[in-house]
């Protein structure tokens, strides 16, 4: 029996599909751009993801790649929330030494924090419904007000617990189905502003890098429906971004059936449109052939 484990050494003769895949992420002209890597569990889908990011470390180009394993966060974090956070964490790392682009990485991961906070009480019904927020609702307005025109506009800013806004939005849940104590809020937080703002500050940080972001989707297949597609829906915020490339390994049958578990009802034609409209181009693992499982057995 052998572990289940990407491979960095090509025991099956997948350096071909990687370098395919390199070419294509690698190609200015076609970023931004998302690649599927499709095949069944224990097909090596992980150990391609694994020979692409080796072979891209080799060359003379620089890139910053990332690698985000969604499995791991399984039950322990919002999916959404949890890539984002991986990349902003990732970014500032990369920024360091330099003061103009730690700003804006600085200014990138506090635009993650209030798409996290819109999720938060978007599950809740706060924004929806205007329910007080016990304390919290001042400090909220306050981190969305970021349009001062004078002065330093992160100077004296309230500090948000995330994990108390989490409890919040439950009870703000519960509140909404009661109907009780509702009062609508004085300040409307727009989500399409916040996402606008969130690909401006992303795309101005990326600029200032001046390379190429890969970012590498791993284990989509095994986290539960709703995290599956709740990744993809973070991935969705980066597309048609400049110099951004995703490659995303999953079993396609797994994710086209999280498509439907996820939006009750959706027909066939919407769960394949679905993920077409997400993945520009698909990459099937290629099957082994009898020499390459020969040489495998034989190593």
């Amino acid at each position: 029996m052998w572990s289940d484990k990407e491979s960095p050494i090509d025991f099956l003769n997948f350096n071909e599909t990687a370098e395919s895949i390199k070419d294509l992420i690698t190609e200015k002209e076609l970023m931004p751009i998302s690649i599927g890597v499709f095949g069944n569990w224990g097909a090596g889908k992980s150990t391609i993801l694994e020979l692409t990011k080796k072979s891209l470390a080799e060359d003379k180009k620089d890139y910053i790649q990332i690698h985000f394993d969604a499995w791991t966060f399984e039950g322990f974090d919002d999916a959404k929330a949890a890539l984002l956070e991986t990349i902003a964490s990732e970014l500032l790392k990369e920024a360091e030494g330099n003061k103009g682009l730690v700003d804006k990485a600085q200014n990138f991961a506090e635009r993650v924090d209030k798409i996290r906070l819109l999720g938060l009480l978007a599950e809740g019904g706060a924004a929806a419904s205007g329910f007080p927020l016990f304390g919290l609702g001042q400090k909220i307005m306050n981190y969305f007000d970021d349009d001062i025109e004078t002065g330093d506009q992160n100077e004296n800013k309230d500090e948000i617990d995330f994990g108390d806004v989490a409890d919040i939005a439950k009870n703000v849940e519960k509140g909404v189905k009661k109907g009780k104590g509702l009062v609508r809020s004085k300040k409307v937080i727009s989500p399409p502003t916040e996402i606008r703002k969130f690909r401006s500050s992303y795309a101005s940080l990326l600029e200032g890098f001046n390379k190429p972001l890969i970012v590498y989707v791993d284990n989509l297949d095994r986290c539960s429906p709703i995290n599956a597609i709740s990744t993809l829906e973070a991935i969705r915020l980066f597309l048609f971004l400049p110099n951004t490339a995703f490659v995303i390994a999953a079993d396609e049958d797994m994710i086209r059936l999280a498509v439907q578990h996820f939006h009750k009802g959706a027909s066939v034609r919407h769960q394949k449109d679905y993920l077409d409209k997400l993945i520009q181009i698909p990459v099937h693992v290629p099957k082994p052939g009898v020499q390459e499982i020969r040489a495998y057995l034989m190593i």
